[in-house]
């Protein structure tokens, strides 16, 4: 009796544990709140390129997945390639996107004949314990915004001439921090050893 007593609870379970074929798999962008990219306003002079790059986020600051599709909207001014390469044209100004699902993130690139300059706002994200990217390069006088996510990190500035105030431990919001004297700025989260970027104004 016992025996048939186990069988029938072990066929039971069994019985529970099946039903579902008929699931999807997930939507890849489905957790995409926003889309940061590494610049966020740039000026070029004519035939000069500058990289762009798209890094998906969710509503807490993760890094996600999802391929994101490039448009400029004034190609007569400065193209982009499906892998985020912008050329300049001509001179003008131009919106240059990157879309991830329903998700838009923009950069400004403003074209000037009489040559290039260096982009006056970036982006540094925190995928895991890294900084991305760990090398940005902005001209002086611009603005790089540190965008946490839900994991707690500070970002502590190297006793360099010029450097702006360190940012206190935190998570979940974007600080930004000018930068008015050429030089390098190495900074480092002490929360996690090892976790380490430069700013490199010229």
């Amino acid at each position: 009796m016992r025996a048939l007593f186990v069988l029938t609870l072990i066929v039971m379970l069994a019985g529970c544990g099946g039903g579902g074929g008929s699931s999807t798999a997930p939507d890849p962008t489905a957790a995409v709140a926003t889309v940061s990219l590494n610049v966020t306003s740039a000026q070029l002079g004519v035939g000069q390129t500058l990289q762009l790059t798209a890094t998906p986020l969710t509503s807490t600051g993760t890094v996600t997945t999802g391929a994101a599709t490039w448009s400029s909207s004034t190609p007569a001014v400065a193209t982009v390639s499906t892998a985020g390469l912008v050329t300049a044209v001509t001179a003008g100004t131009t919106t240059v996107t990157a879309s991830v699902g329903a998700h838009v993130g923009s950069a400004t690139i403003v074209v000037s004949a009489s040559g290039g300059a260096l982009p006056l706002a970036a982006e540094v994200t925190m995928p895991g314990n890294t900084f991305s990217p760990f090398l940005t390069t902005i001209g002086v006088g611009g603005t790089v915004t540190f965008r946490f996510g839900s994991v707690d990190h500070n970002v502590l500035f190297n006793a360099v001439t010029g450097r702006p105030a360190d940012i206190q431990i935190t998570r979940n919001v974007n600080v930004a921090r000018t930068f008015t004297t050429r030089g390098l700025f190495p900074y480092d989260c002490t929360v996690h050893p090892g976790m380490s970027g430069q700013v490199e104004v010229k």
